[in-house]
This record gives structure tokens, C-alpha cells and sequence, in this order.
């Protein structure tokens, strides 16, 4: 390759990369939020190794290896440390308890429900209509036999002596 080339080449990829590390460093200022911040971070880090990759080929150097992987792992464990703590200050918000489904409605889970099931205060205030099953081998995508698309997984072996009735019969549901 032409060494003119090759050093139009170098010049425009430093630029773009201090392009994008100043960019990075303006959203790391400015926020608003610690995910982004975090984001800012992870483009300069990425910015600095692709620069420190690109000088250690050029130059043929090899004892800067150590120090990319050093800058890769801390890129890796910074998003993921912050990634921790963001989640783990959202779940101390009112309404965000484990288990918590104020937010889902019946549609956001796709079960059936016929036209007159939906009571109208369920509708009034929001909160989805549950229907319990009292039958635990029961299967609402299964046909007439048991047979079909159903959610759960099929009874093995053990689940056998579960499934019958009391007098040894196999149960015809499960099998």
C-alpha cells in the first residue's frame, strides 16, 4: 500500500476516533441518567482500545496486549456493576416488587377470554381478571385427549403415580 495512503488512512481514523471520544465525553457530562453516563464510558473505552489496536498494529508491538485486555475487562465489569446497581435501585420503587403485575393487563400474558368473562370494575380499575384451575394436569391448548400445544412440560415417569386414581388406574389425561 502507498505510504501516502496508508497515512490518510491513520489520520482519518484518529479523527473519527477522537470524534467519537468527544461526543462520549459530552454525554458522559451531560447525562441525564447514570445509564447513559455509563454508555459515554463504554464508547471511550471502546474508543481507546480500538485506537491502542490500531497503533499496536502499525507499530508491530505486542507488549501492549496485556493492557487492551486489562481495558476490556474493566469496560466489561463497569457496565456490569452499574447494570447491578440500576436495577437493583429500581426494584426499591413502589409497585416493583418481585411478583408485582400491576403494570400487565390479561392481554399481555395472551390468555383467551370470552366476550362476557371481564367484570366491569376489573375493567374500571385495570387490574387483570385471573381465573384459577383447580385441576393442576389441566391444560387449556391441550384437545380433547390431553393432546396438543401445551405450556408445561409432559408427566414423566415419576409423575406417573401422581396421575392415577386411587385404585391404580392411570388417570386419562396424562398419559
Amino acid at each position: 500500500m502507498s505510504e501516502i495512503v496508508l497515512h490518510t488512512l491513520v489520520i482519518a481514523g484518529s479523527v473519527l476516533l477522537a470524534a467519537s471520544v468527544v461526543i462520549a465525553l459530552f454525554r458522559i457530562v451531560r447525562g441525564p441518567s447514570i445509564l447513559d453516563r455509563m454508555i459515554g464510558t463504554d464508547v471511550v473505552l471502546a474508543s481507546i482500545m480500538c485506537g491502542l489496536g490500531g497503533y499496536m498494529a502499525l507499530s508491530d508491538r505486542t507488549d501492549l496486549l496485556p493492557v487492551l485486555i486489562v481495558l476490556a475487562m474493566l469496560g466489561f465489569v463497569g457496565s456490569v456493576s452499574v447494570s447491578r446497581y440500576v436495577s437493583k435501585s429500581d426494584s426499591m420503587t413502589l409497585g416493583a416488587e418481585a411478583g408485582a403485575l400491576s403494570d400487565f393487563t390479561s392481554t399481555d400474558w395472551h390468555m383467551p377470554r370470552g366476550a362476557g368473562e371481564q367484570s366491569a370494575e376489573a375493567t374500571e380499575v385495570g387490574e387483570p381478571e385471573v381465573t384459577e384451575i383447580t385441576d393442576p394436569t389441566y391444560d387449556a391448548h391441550a384437545d380433547s385427549d390431553g393432546e396438543g400445544e401445551g405450556t408445561g412440560p409432559d408427566p414423566g415417569p415419576e409423575d406417573a403415580e401422581h396421575m392415577s386414581g386411587g385404585d391404580g388406574e392411570e388417570n386419562s389425561r396424562g398419559s
